[in-house]
């Protein structure tokens, strides 16, 4: 049998308020393609961006489990993850069976398998440690839940059946992307909800959600294949070089392939002088591509965001030269106490654009600043 493994959908989430929901529409007709190679689909986790999705995103994912379970006849086992609202997610579940479609909200679903065929998949969803702890009679950390709900499931389970464990949390030795904003939290305040590699001992393979970055790591003591595989498609501008992929594992040769996601949409940074980035869009023929970029020899003001927009319309994030890196603003400050009005004007458009003031506007100021002074004085 073939298991076709895949999460994070995260249907409804925004990149910098650009909503991409009209592109994981397009992504579901290649879960669809894909799983035709498959006998099963699992989801690990954050179906949803949010826990009250919006009317959209649910209708996204009922097309897509409709056609995978009642259009192709295929299995799908989801576990709720952290973005999840696990109740709503998982409303309904008895009568959902009965279409295919299993999902796990509860913790106490992942200790009851769904068999296919000669496989047997439990379905973990993401838990409260203190919550799961009083259930299972262990410390309410996550490595401890994790440790005793393997061992519960492992001692149940039926050695001749490929056993598959999925579930939505962080690994030890996984590496986050920069879209994993909770596991990017978790890693900075000492990484507490970790599970170590040993705790998935026993299982033929571990199908994980949580961490956006395709990888796969190895349990040190069986080589237990322990593998996330990201996100369907690039939810940072960090991932916009990683080919996105579903996997796909097999049950008789214990082996897993990665089966490449077209493109919905590209994720590109560009940082370069402006005369270099005027020049290369000549031939640049994806202009159209969701930008981040930075003009390295220019301050972003004066009209250099609205030029490069014309060029590129997709620009959503902008950004020039810092005043820090070549103004010492407290030599500035002491010089500005002894300039004039006009002389002021022209270190502060200086500052700001990098270049000085020519005679054109060293007019306009001292027009505009003669007719402020006549207006204070009562004149015209």
């Amino acid at each position: 049998m073939k298991i076709l493994h895949t999460s994070d959908l995260h249907f409804g989430i925004s990149l910098m308020n650009v909503p991409l929901l009209q592109y994981q529409q397009n992504f579901c007709k290649s879960l669809c393609k894909a799983a035709e190679n498959a006998d099963a689909v699992i989801i690990a986790g954050d179906v949803f961006d949010n826990s009250v999705a919006s009317a959209d995103s649910i209708k996204c994912w009922s097309n897509l489990v409709s056609e995978l379970c009642l259009g192709m006849k295929i299995p799908v086992i989801v576990c709720a993850g952290n973005h999840d609202g696990a109740a709503r997610l998982s409303s309904c579940s008895d009568l959902l069976k009965a279409a295919n479609l299993y999902i796990s909200g509860n913790f106490e679903d992942a200790f009851k398998p769904v068999i296919i065929g000669n496989t047997a998949i439990y379905s973990m969803p993401y838990f409260n440690p203190a919550y799961a702890a009083l259930l299972l009679d262990c410390k309410p950390t996550a490595a401890s839940v994790m440790e005793t709900a393997a061992k519960k499931i492992l001692a149940e389970a039926d050695p001749d059946k490929c056993n598959i464990l999925s579930a939505h949390c962080f690994a030890a030795g996984a590496f986050p992307a920069d879209s994993d904003i909770s596991a990017n939290a978790s890693a900075a305040v000492g990484g507490a909800d970790r599970v170590p590699l040993s705790a998935f001992d026993g299982f033929d393979y571990v199908a994980l959600g949580h961490i956006h970055k395709p990888q796969t790591l190895y349990s040190p003591t069986t080589k237990t294949i322990v593998r996330y595989s990201g996100t369907p498609l690039p939810y940072a501008f960090s991932e916009g070089v990683q080919q996105k992929t579903f996997t796909l594992f097999d049950t008789d040769t214990k082996t897993f392939s990665e089966l490449p996601v077209p493109e919905e949409y590209r994720l590109r940074t560009i940082e370069d002088t402006y005369d270099n980035i005027l020049k290369n869009s000549e031939t640049d023929e994806n202009k159209s591509d969701f930008i981040k970029m930075t003009v390295t020899d220019r301050f972003s003001g004066d009209g250099i965001y609205m030029t490069m927009r014309q060029i590129y319309p997709n620009i959503l994030r902008f950004g020039g030269m810092k005043i820090s890196d070549t103004v010492n603003t407290a030599a500035v400050s002491e010089k500005a106490a002894e300039l004039d009005i006009i002389s002021l004007a022209k270190l502060y458009l200086k500052e700001q654009r990098g270049c000085e003031a020519d005679e054109d506007e060293l007019g306009w100021l001292a027009e505009a600043f003669a007719a402020v002074e006549a207006d204070d004085k009562g004149g015209v």
